[in-house]
């Protein structure tokens, strides 16, 4: 049976229409994505890898028990404490520059409803950053062949295992919202894939 041509031009431009939207809302999507990522709280001193490490905390994942190495594991810490403590300090005024930087360039994003800009805006700040970034890592790499003398190599992996779970820390949580996004999607997708196995029984 031939469809009339007016039936045929109706649903070609409802199946157009329906696969524009979608693009539509997915690049709106993909904006508050962006825009959720930009609302993160600004802290210049995580993007730098500054860490104050708790000494209890150190010595119980280490399980360094004698009392011995229990000093000389300690003084360490407390000195890289001190100098990480001098870090923040002496570059504080950096630290405001950056926040402000970021904060003004995300009003600007958020009043222009354009989020590209946003990851020239980090490049430029990690470039202000990069003096300070370099001492923090050199600290870290000085307590971390402090320690790698002092501990034996079981106590030294775990500390190395601590010491990166703590700047896993510092790393933004920008993707939680997608991934829940994408669960929920996901669940919604199971239940109809449930229903239809229960149309099939």
């Amino acid at each position: 049976m031939n469809l009339p041509k007016h039936l045929i031009l109706t649903v070609f431009f409802f199946t157009l229409n329906t696969v524009v939207f979608s693009q539509q809302r997915g690049n709106s999507q993909q904006q508050g994505q962006r825009y959720n990522q930009t609302q993160q709280k600004i802290q210049p001193e995580n993007m730098v890898g500054i860490i104050m490490y708790d000494i209890d905390e150190v010595l119980k994942k280490t399980k360094v028990k004698k009392a011995p190495k229990k000093a000389i594991v300690s003084k360490a810490i407390s000195q890289h404490n001190n100098k990480i403590n001098e870090l923040k300090t002496f570059n504080y005024e950096t630290f405001d520059d950056v926040t402000s930087f970021l904060t003004k360039k995300r009003n600007e994003a958020k009043l222009n409803r354009d989020f590209s800009t946003m990851k020239e805006s980090q490049m430029q700040a990690n470039e202000m950053l990069a003096p300070i970034r370099s001492k923090v890592k050199f600290q870290k790499n000085k307590l971390n062949t402090t320690l790698e003398k002092e501990l034996s190599e079981k106590q030294y992996k775990a500390w190395l295992k601590y010491q990166q779970s703590e700047l896993k820390k510092l790393k933004p949580k920008a993707t939680e919202k997608p991934q829940m996004q994408s669960g929920q999607r996901s669940k919604g997708s199971g239940q109809k894939g449930m229903g239809m196995g229960r149309g099939g029984y």
